[in-house]
């Protein structure tokens, strides 16, 4: 029988390294997507990943046992992901926009017009945009939200956030989002 999340955060809070592996097997697509998210860049996202999962071993000693393993990993995440985006920003960095095969699973369907593909890729700069031009704490919510599919009170958890304060939040961004793209609708 495989240990769960909680177990395997237990052992490594005592000091069992092997624990660490079976946590990052289970939780790496998800924090690489979280990450990916914030910072658009796959060389960013897989260090961060790695931090995210160095800084969980160093911090498993102060995980508390009640909480969640899931949601506690995404908020390091998240906390690390603005952190290098941060740093990023003031290095002025390029933005680069994600390349469809970062997105997950591919449909298979009919290759689109020339036309169509440039749509599609200013639509995507233009949400890509949109999306790191909001405050920290919306865009956090607007991309475990909308990103990760997490539901309000899961999000809540995450970013240590009364669940009124998420709400109003995520309210805001797509509220500040819809701004911003009006009229990109063909």
């Amino acid at each position: 029988m495989e240990a769960s999340d909680r177990e395997l955060m237990a052992r490594l809070a005592a000091g069992d390294k092997d624990a660490l592996g079976p946590l990052v097997e289970r939780h790496h697509v998800r924090i690489y997507r979280i990450a990916l998210s914030y910072l658009r860049d796959r060389d960013e996202a897989q260090d961060a990943v790695q931090e995210t999962f160095v800084k969980a071993c160093q911090g498993a000693a102060r995980w508390d046992g009640s909480a969640e393993v899931a949601p506690w990993l995404a908020r390091i995440a998240v906390n690390h992901a603005i952190d290098r985006y941060r740093r990023g920003r003031r290095r002025s960095k390029a933005e680069t926009p994600l390349l469809d095969e970062d997105h997950g699973q591919r449909i298979a369907a009919p290759a689109p017009s020339p036309e169509r593909r440039a749509m599609d890729s200013e639509a995507g700069e233009r949400i890509s945009a949109a999306l790191l031009g909001l405050p920290d704490r919306q865009r956090a919510v607007v991309v475990l939200r909308l990103y990760e599919e997490m539901n309000l009170e899961e999000i809540a958890r995450a970013l240590d956030m009364s669940l009124g304060t998420v709400k109003s939040s995520l309210h805001r961004a797509l509220r500040r989002m819809r701004v911003t793209l009006a009229g990109l609708r063909p």
